[in-house]
């Protein structure tokens, strides 16, 4: 029994099997059958969508769908829509790797079967969590990730501004380190040595602190940065801005820090800085069209695909310790 959008009152009931999805729904009024398809906001397709969500995360297999078949029955007749597989867009192609989903729990994932803003907000990541496991681009994979991420934070935070809701998703990572077993124990494992392998950090610097104005503002994000990785990439770098903090008197200060750190563990800071502020960055960078477009690159290798593939590795984590323990929010 799942609810019915938009009643108080009324469920549907849905059966989910390896080979076969059944939704019966009783509906007072009349049905375009037809409609159905091509009205993404009709309850009927949102308790398609939920079904199929929930399917391919509980299999972890990318099955394609063969046939769909929607009947109405009333006390006088019955009518009967069939698309067949050559009719239907397949939702993933059978080379899409499912089986990352391996780590959701099921019992948390029903979420999405309820009818609340959380949910909607859970339900709508999931689908761009889902179609990132199926596309050939690097850069058409970590976008679908980060606007799963962005449906995904938005519902927990219970926010709509993206700076609300970082600074909800990082409080929460250091506050509640075990909601966080998966993307955690990855961070755990990386070296200061992959950190700048995978990304580019001083034209992150350039970019998110690019004037003396911000100044004030890159002193803070050190010092917010405990983890001896962050802390020796910021030794490394912090030639870039030496002059602007010096001229502002932040130099001692952050240097001290710098100094008092360079042992420090805090996996926390390190997934917070990296799939957060940093993923954000290299997010605004493939958006706003700062590059050229990744079709023009005429080799398959290149660092911004790279740094993009190995940012949805952690993305994918994160995403998945949100959802496992969404009973929090």
């Amino acid at each position: 029994q799942i609810p019915y959008p938009q009643s108080q009152s009324y469920c549907d009931e849905l059966t989910i099997k390896e080979n076969k999805i059944e939704i019966i729904a009783k509906r007072s009024g009349s049905v375009d059958l037809k409609g159905v398809f091509l009205n993404h906001q009709s309850a009927l397709y949102r308790q398609i969508t939920k079904s199929l969500v929930y399917y391919y995360c509980a299999t972890r297999k990318p099955t394609q769908i063969k046939k769909i078949k929607i009947k109405r029955l009333t006390k006088k007749s019955s009518e009967e829509v069939v698309l067949n597989k050559k009719d239907i867009t397949q939702v993933v192609n059978s080379q899409a790797k499912i089986c990352a989903l391996k780590n959701i729990d099921l019992n948390a994932l029903k979420l999405v079967f309820l009818e609340s803003r959380k949910a909607h907000g859970f339900l709508f990541g999931l689908t761009y969590l889902i179609k990132s496991l199926h596309t050939d681009s690097k850069l058409g994979i970590f976008e679908n990730k980060w606007k799963a991420f962005n449906a995904i934070y938005k519902a927990a935070a219970n926010a709509t501004k993206d700076f609300d809701c970082h600074l909800f998703i990082r409080n929460d990572l250091i506050d509640n380190p075990d909601s966080y077993p998966l993307i955690l124990e990855k961070v755990s494992e990386l070296t200061e040595p992959d950190i700048r392998a995978n990304t580019r950090w001083i034209k992150f610097i350039h970019n998110n602190f690019p004037t003396i104005k911000q100044t004030r503002s890159f002193k803070l994000f050190v010092l917010r940065n405990e983890d001896h990785r962050i802390i020796k990439i910021f030794n490394d770098t912090l030639t870039v801005r030496e002059d602007f903090l010096k001229e502002k008197g932040f130099y001692d200060e952050v240097v001290d820090h710098l100094n008092a750190n360079t042992a420090t563990v805090n996996n926390s800071h390190l997934a917070a800085t990296l799939c957060i502020k940093y993923a954000y960055f290299a997010r605004n960078k493939l958006v706003h069209a700062e590059n050229i477009e990744s079709g023009f690159r005429l080799v398959p290798l290149n660092k911004e695909e790279n740094e993009l593939s190995w940012l949805s590795s952690l993305l994918i984590l994160l995403i998945q310790d949100l959802i496992n323990t969404n009973y929090r929010f």
